[in-house]
């Protein structure tokens, strides 16, 4: 399993090079792999060189944009790194640029700013052969919300089939092989009579918050809308509602850093008398989004009516906004590090 992804990520690095060395008719060079990260690049022009450590990502979201800057600001990561990765759309050309991440991809879409070389190419399309697969099951969405729960509950892991799915909110079979496919991909290990333990969750934790908001977040919004007057939230513990808030107004009340725009509510039922009370109507633009419940556990902390920190993260990074990664980091280092922490 370990050797066809290394040769995928081994694919993508040689066929983004070449794009790369046609696009721009500089040379380049795979030099070494390297401890830590999937290779090293030479680029030189006459007498001129640039050598940049590469990380190979097979897709690239707003998500992982958020995570690199939080692994800068962590020194998980330096900054003179470049990201080499199938496809960068134009928007997220952009916002690479804006926030001074290096990458190629194997359409021939570049950033790289080391003065004096400066390289800016985005709107190239995608080859029909480098499009993104389907992803492995237990990152689809019934997939997702179990491994949320077993984030989100220490040792769950180890408890019965039964139990995974009751706190997960998914069928019972689904328990199986969402856990067979962890165990495959090296999360998950089988101990005999010692049972089950996670392993690497902090990788599990970066996979799962890059493929929530594309997999399963779509599926679990009920709607949008927008109140009369924006504040209404503040002050309001949504008690009786079986509701949660989520996202920037979580992040508020976690941290009083951010000034929120967009409300975000998770919730198990209707919230007609909520939404009758503050004059909240459907709008397709509205800036307030209200999403199902995907979870059946009340998560352990005085917060009662606020998601689990997990997804308040999840949902900072996904908005790309740079205040937003920032606040989502704070709440990493206050509650979600030491609830993922390392190995």
């Amino acid at each position: 399993m370990k050797i066809r992804k290394e040769n995928v990520e081994r694919d993508i690095l040689e066929k983004a090079l070449d794009a790369f060395k046609k696009m721009t008719n500089l040379k380049a060079t795979i030099q070494q792999t390297l401890y830590g990260a999937d290779a090293e690049l030479l680029f030189w022009q006459e007498d001129k060189k640039w050598v940049l450590t590469v990380d190979v990502k097979r897709n690239v979201t707003r998500t992982l944009i958020g995570v690199i800057h939080h692994q800068r600001l962590l020194n998980r990561q330096q900054v003179d790194r470049i990201l080499v990765t199938r496809y960068v759309n134009p928007q997220l050309a952009d916002l690479m640029k804006e926030n001074e991440i290096g990458f190629i991809d194997t359409a021939g879409n570049a950033y790289i700013n080391k003065p004096p070389l400066f390289i800016f190419i985005k709107g190239n399309k995608i080859p029909e052969e480098d499009l993104l697969k389907p992803a492995t099951r237990a990152f689809r969405p019934t997939g997702l919300q179990v491994i949320f729960a077993l984030l989100c509950n220490q040792g769950l892991e180890n408890t019965t089939y039964r139990e995974i799915a009751g706190k997960a909110d998914v069928a019972l079979g689904t328990v199986g092989w969402v856990l067979r496919d962890l165990r495959q991909m090296g999360y998950l290990n089988e101990m005999g009579k010692r049972g089950r333990r996670l392993n690497d969750k902090y990788n599990l934790f970066i996979r799962w918050i890059n493929a929530y908001p594309e997999e399963l977040k779509p599926k679990k919004l009920i709607g949008r809308y927008r109140a009369e007057t924006f504040y209404w939230w503040k002050g309001n513990e949504l008690e009786g509602y079986q509701a949660y808030w989520g996202g920037e107004v979580a992040a508020t009340m976690l941290t009083e850093y951010l000034k929120p725009e967009k409300i975000t509510i998770y919730t198990r039922q209707p919230l007609g008398d909520l939404m009758l009370k503050h004059k909240i109507r459907k709008d397709p633009k509205g800036n307030i989004e209200v999403f199902d419940v995907f979870w059946k556990f009340e998560y352990e902390w005085k917060y009662k009516n606020i998601v689990p920190p997990i997804l308040i993260y999840a949902d900072l990074l996904a908005t790309g906004d740079k205040r937003n990664i920032e606040t989502a980091d704070i709440i990493y280092e206050q509650t979600v590090n030491r609830l993922i922490g390392k190995d």
